[in-house]
């Protein structure tokens, strides 16, 4: 071999060493390209996991939030309910209450006209718009007659003389059992006055204990003038006095054709009496469960002074109430300085024949309105 290709070869050689060099190097810097590309993918990555998780980190929490206000508006919203429920059920216990256990009775007087005023006063010291008589702590099973072993209530006779006395007893006169209070109506405006008056009733149709209840109300006028009424009447004694007793009509079929009840039906409702004698369970057909008081008043016919006797203990008609939502509706006039005085009494009349256990835990809650006009 000459020495000119051996030179050939050698530079041969050398060119492919070096482009093997050259190859090698730019496969080495593609691979550390490469490399560092993936780097950043990884990093990229990394990135984009750690932003993810921390959405869904965010969002569970803002999800637990969003269950946490969930779960404090329904909270609220039970303890709305049963506030409620709660308030509901205090209302009905304490208006249960109101009559059996409290038991008073509220009076209010009412202006309807700017130039007209009216108040009230159980002392006559003390005006006022409203009054609140307080009745006894518990009320249960007392009777007009006498004849029974309970706590006596006024009579009719008895209210009179009271309403007609010089000097009226005012203010609350309770039993131990039964409310009674007498208090005054004052016409106080400079002109003369229409009164309207009412007792309101309220009571609930499960216990019906309103079906036992006696309302006596009496009332009486003083003319300041001393001379005459308003209607002109002349007249020695100023006043004008009057009193009922008040009851519910029943659906009690013992008082069919008795002689309040003679044309009437049950579907009427039955007057009551203010008291039933006492010996009736007894002498009137005591087999029977239902004995009827016409069988009780015939066997009085022959015995007039048994039947008078069965009437001053309170054998004789009530007033029916007006209606389910008012015991009476009145009114009167009182000129300038008149006083109206009012008598009270509210028992449970223990010989009516729906006075029975079943009663208890009703409520019956009455009040007294005065309007002028």
């Amino acid at each position: 071999m000459s020495e000119t290709d051996n030179e050939k070869m050698q530079d041969e050689l050398v060119s492919d060493k070096a482009q093997d060099t050259a190859s090698l190097e730019a496969k080495s810097k593609k691979s550390a390209k490469s490399g560092k590309a993936s780097k950043k993918s990884a990093r990229e990555s990394a990135k984009e996991t750690a932003r993810l998780k921390k959405e869904w980190e965010d969002s569970l929490v803002a999800s637990k939030r969003v269950k946490r206000e969930e779960m404090r508006a329904k909270l609220k919203r039970a303890m709305l309910i049963l506030l409620v429920f709660a308030l509901i059920v205090t209302s009905i216990v304490y208006v249960m209450l109101l009559f059996i256990q409290e038991n008073n009775i509220r009076i209010t007087a009412y202006n309807r006209h700017k130039e007209k005023s009216i108040s009230l006063s159980m002392d006559n010291d003390f005006w006022t718009p409203y009054l609140n008589a307080e009745g006894p702590e518990n009320m249960w099973n007392v009777s007009y007659d006498t004849r029974y072993a309970t706590e006596k209530v006024d009579s009719m006779s008895d209210v009179v003389e009271l309403l007609n006395a010089d000097q009226i007893e005012l203010g609350t006169l309770n039993g131990e059992q039964f409310i009674r209070f007498t208090f005054m109506l004052k016409n106080t405006g400079d002109s003369d006055a229409h009164i309207d008056y009412e007792m309101t009733l309220d009571f609930d149709d499960k216990h019906d204990l309103h079906e036992a209840v006696r309302v006596m109300w009496g009332q009486s006028f003083k003319n300041m003038s001393g001379e005459t009424y308003s209607e002109g009447e002349e007249v020695e004694n100023p006043r004008r006095t009057s009193v009922n007793v008040y009851a519910a009509l029943s659906h009690n079929e013992r008082l069919a054709g008795n002689s309040f009840n003679r044309d009437r039906t049950i579907e009427d409702g039955f007057i009551e009496c203010v008291a039933y004698d006492n010996t009736l369970g007894n002498s009137v057909s005591p087999s029977s469960k239902f004995y009827m008081l016409k069988d009780y008043e015939d066997s009085m016919n022959s015995d007039i002074e048994k039947r008078i006797e069965a009437q001053s203990h309170g054998y004789f008609a009530t007033t029916p109430f007006e209606s389910d939502e008012y015991v009476f509706k009145q009114s009167t006039e009182l000129a300038k300085g008149d006083i109206m005085y009012c008598y009270v009494s509210i028992w449970l009349e223990g010989s009516d024949f729906d006075c029975v256990d079943s009663v208890l835990g009703g409520y019956c809650k009455l009040g007294l309105n005065f309007y002028a006009t």
